[in-house]
């Protein structure tokens, strides 16, 4: 079942004082809130988000970086074993062994220590309340 019979019951009065829909990053839900609601900003939660960028930027760069490093097995073979490891917080990652692998790796990959920086600054942006602090900590935004 979709969400579209909530925004029946909501009616337009109801639609017309949304100010804000926060959802998951279903793509049905999107088209939905911007049908009935088209005044709403729509805000994805930080889980979402930051699973999308594990998905999108960490592992993209993570192959990118195996790729570069074809003519050194032994690197490639630690970045290409990283899946798993990178897209998780560093107070989540509770084996010693795959602490240090963790340091060792961010160390020896710029490419890699920047995404996995830049994942801990998107989570730190999410706590902001006013877009002029948020800004001011992420020069690059725009809007």
């Amino acid at each position: 079942m979709g969400i579209r019979p909530f925004f029946e019951l909501l009616g337009p009065e109801g639609c017309a004082r949304l100010r804000a829909a926060v959802m998951d990053m279903n793509t049905a839900y999107d088209p939905e809130v911007r049908m009935h609601c088209p005044q709403a900003e729509v805000v994805y939660d930080l889980f979402h988000v930051v699973a999308k960028y594990g998905r999108e930027v960490i592992d993209r760069v993570r192959v990118d970086e195996a790729n570069r490093l074809r003519g050194d097995r032994a690197a490639r073979k630690v970045v290409k074993s990283s899946r798993w490891l990178l897209p998780r917080n560093r107070e989540n990652v509770k084996r010693e062994a795959d602490q240090i692998r963790l340091e060792e790796l961010l160390a020896a990959n710029k490419a890699l220590m920047t995404v996995y920086v830049l994942k801990d600054d998107l989570k730190t942006l999410w706590d902001y309340r006013h877009r002029g602090y948020a800004r001011r900590f992420w020069p690059g935004i725009r809007r």
